[in-house]
């Protein structure tokens, strides 16, 4: 719809027509970047823009898949995301690593898969780049700020494989997370939290639904009278051709 509706509106892609207000430079990042072509990629890799790769958002709402081998290869930064609340039931990083690291192989032959190693780099210094903080974030070495994550090895299943990375990004999940650091300050040890009373939040959280529910149910029927409205012009979308070149994010059959 965002494809159709650039070209309605600015008689361009969404890309193309912000290239030309001089939008695009380093440190802005495209959240998603889904239906692109070649030419939006070289002009997106020129100005230094990151994309933020969400699989687990964009499976929910059926966005369909990033060409994201064609972001790499272009040379654009690809960074990690999971979206928000508003799209997801929750926003678990590892859940989207894992992701990463598989749907690609329903794309092109195993040459050209986005595996294992690719996604831990968009959630490492992928991030780090989009963030303008790549000489400080994203890696362990000395003089970086000491952000820092530990899990629990002794949880994770062996594989024949024995690649560290791998075990990481495909066997773990969050509940294994043991250690985290944040500049340099402990926040979580042995699985909990250290500065934060983690049952007093929960309870706070649990109160703060009964409160806000009937709200929530209320904004729930408000959007629902935009359902038709939406449903429109969606269908009205899927009957306006888009340029042939652009990269297929879902299958047609």
């Amino acid at each position: 719809m965002q494809v159709v509706t650039g070209q309605l509106w600015h008689g361009s892609t969404m890309v193309e027509y912000l290239d030309r207000l001089g939008f695009l430079k380093p440190k802005t990042a495209f959240i998603h970047g889904v239906w692109l072509k070649p030419s939006e990629i070289e002009t997106l890799a020129r100005a230094g823009v990151s994309v933020q790769h969400n699989p687990t958002s964009n499976l929910q709402v059926g966005s369909g898949l990033a060409p994201i081998r064609a972001l790499i290869e272009g040379g654009v930064n690809v960074s990690m995301g999971t979206d928000g609340c508003g799209s997801i039931e929750g926003p678990d990083m590892q859940n989207a690593l894992y992701l990463a690291s598989l749907l690609h192989k329903l794309r092109g032959d195993y040459t050209g898969w986005v595996g294992a190693t690719d996604s831990f780099r968009f959630a490492t210094m992928g991030g780090a780049k989009a963030l303008g903080r790549e000489k400080e974030l994203g890696a362990i070495e000395k003089g970086r700020i000491a952000d820092l994550t530990a899990y629990n090895l002794h949880s994770l299943p062996f594989t024949p494989m024995n690649n560290p990375v791998h075990q990481l990004v495909r066997a773990a999940c969050r509940h294994e997370v043991d250690f985290v650091m944040v500049d340099g300050e402990t926040i979580m040890q042995h699985g909990k939290l250290t500065r934060v009373d983690e049952d007093k939040l929960l309870d706070e959280i649990a109160e703060a639904h009964v409160r806000l529910e009937p709200l929530i149910t209320e904004s729930e029927r408000d959007v629902e009278r935009l359902r038709p409205a939406y449903e429109r012009i969606y269908r009205r979308c899927q009957q306006i051709e888009i340029s042939p070149d652009t990269y297929p994010a879902r299958f047609n059959h």
